[in-house]
């Protein structure tokens, strides 16, 4: 069974004077609450759904102990090739891991990589910085991108992703994130993506 926690939206809901943030987050969240019903009309199973804060970056997340012990947060880079043909990648890995950009180079065998500009981005997949997820691959109508998901990923018993809106989170196993790819007719690169070796300081 899906479990819920809609936080204070139920209270927002019934204040009578609204500020614009407070109403795009209740139009974003029921957004998110409409796609996760969509996922689960498709027999993909969510175990968990979290409203918390606009998380920007990874490190914005709160802490979901409470909710269940081994889980990876998504982390989303949607990248292109600086030259050439331009070929765009949404490497998906574990929000801890600071991606090695030229051992993934390597690893896809492209040229050098950059991060896709917030215009192109929106243009792409619908959505901007901080908002990304695996499921705005549902937006790639022109099929421009390269799923990559890091294998050390598919480790954890849950991931965590946003479900069209960074003020939510939905946690999955990561055979219903396949399932979810099947569905839409996407497939995926599975490698080890490298992590920055840390500089030590003298």
């Amino acid at each position: 069974m899906l479990k819920v926690d809609f936080g204070d939206i139920t209270i927002l809901e019934n204040s009578c004077k609204l500020s614009v943030a407070e109403s795009h987050r209740i139009e974003m969240t029921y957004k998110a609450m409409n796609f996760c019903d969509w996922l689960i009309k498709q027999c993909i199973q969510l175990d968990y759904c979290v409203n918390h804060p606009e998380a920007i970056g990874c490190a914005d997340y709160h802490a979901y102990d409470s909710y269940l012990g081994d889980y990876a947060i998504g982390k989303h880079l949607l990248l292109q090739e600086r030259k050439g043909k331009h070929h765009k990648f949404l490497v998906v890995t574990d929000s801890a891991k600071r991606v090695d950009l030229n051992i993934l180079r390597e690893g896809l065998s492209c040229n050098k990589l950059e991060f896709v500009g917030e215009e192109e981005m929106q243009s792409l997949i619908n959505t901007t910085p901080g908002n990304i997820s695996i499921f705005n691959m549902i937006y790639d109508n022109n099929r421009e991108i390269q799923l990559v998901i890091d294998e050390d990923l598919l480790h954890a018993q849950e991931i965590a992703f946003h479900p069209l809106y960074n003020g939510m989170s939905v946690f999955m196993k990561p055979a219903e994130c396949f399932k979810f790819l099947s569905y839409i007719n996407r497939d995926a690169i599975i490698m080890p993506i490298a992590e920055k070796k840390k500089v030590l300081q003298k």
